[in-house]
């Protein structure tokens, strides 16, 4: 199936690592032009990206500076990927203010920036946009309520998008991804049998899911293939959501 998006000017946030650099690289083989951003040059990004912009999310200004380096790198933008964010553990009665705006800042507030910096651009195209919530916006997570709460106000934030933007042509989704391997997981199930005994109770596939398998819904989603989904939050958790 070709998805129309060689030449596609493409954004993508969170693009040095897990679900981001997946998902650049995963456009860039489409033949995609990408813009990678990350908030440090720590870890590589794909290999073919048009550029790299480095830019931390939380710091004024940025959204700024990320839509005018699509618009002088790219020449426009036809897609976003937001897929910058991080966990934060804490019960509600053990987190600081500090905490929480710090939380919401990386998961909720800077996408929403990020959204309306990019916005005019989109507008030119009637392009797309792809937001990475998770399973805990549904489906709570224990212990990480700063998350869940940030990342169900992503969702929130897509179906919003969604309804504001279609008479401009732009089509806003989710992708809500369950246990995906990536440094930071890898970090709370440092082993095999960690991971093959949290799979094994709450995991119908039985495993935890690759970076690498986000890629195919965020391309259809991200593509001008995609004409007619919108405002919808597309699970890849192997089977684990419990709500339908």
């Amino acid at each position: 199936m070709d998805l129309g998006l060689q030449g596609s000017r493409v954004l993508i946030t969170g693009a040095s690592g897990g679900l981001g650099g997946a998902i650049a690289a995963g456009f860039v083989a489409e033949g995609a032009r990408v813009l990678a951003a990350s908030r440090t040059d720590e870890h590589p990004v794909p290999d073919g990206v048009a550029a790299r912009v480095l830019a931390d999310l939380s710091a004024p200004g940025a959204a700024e500076t990320l839509a005018d380096a699509a618009a002088r790198e790219l020449g426009g933008l036809d897609t976003l990927v937001a897929a910058a964010g991080g966990a934060v553990k804490g019960r509600v009665d053990e987190l600081s203010d500090e905490a929480w705006d710090a939380g919401l800042e990386v998961n909720l507030r800077s996408t929403i920036r990020l959204v309306r910096a990019t916005a005019p651009l989109l507008k030119e195209s009637g392009g797309r946009i792809v937001l990475i919530s998770a399973l805990s916006a549904s489906e709570p997570r224990p212990g990480h309520v700063v998350s869940n709460v940030g990342k169900a106000g992503v969702t929130a934030l897509g179906k919003t998008l969604s309804r504001e933007l279609a008479a401009d042509g732009i089509l806003v989704n989710c992708i809500a991804p369950g246990r995906i391997r990536s440094r930071q997981l890898d970090r709370n199930f440092p082993s095999d049998d960690a991971r093959a005994q949290f799979a094994a109770a709450h995991i119908p596939l039985g495993r935890f899911g690759s970076a690498e398998e986000i890629v195919p819904v965020s391309l259809l989603l991200g593509s001008p293939a995609n004409t007619y989904i919108t405002g919808q939050t597309v699970g890849v958790d192997g089977g684990m959501a419990m709500s339908l």
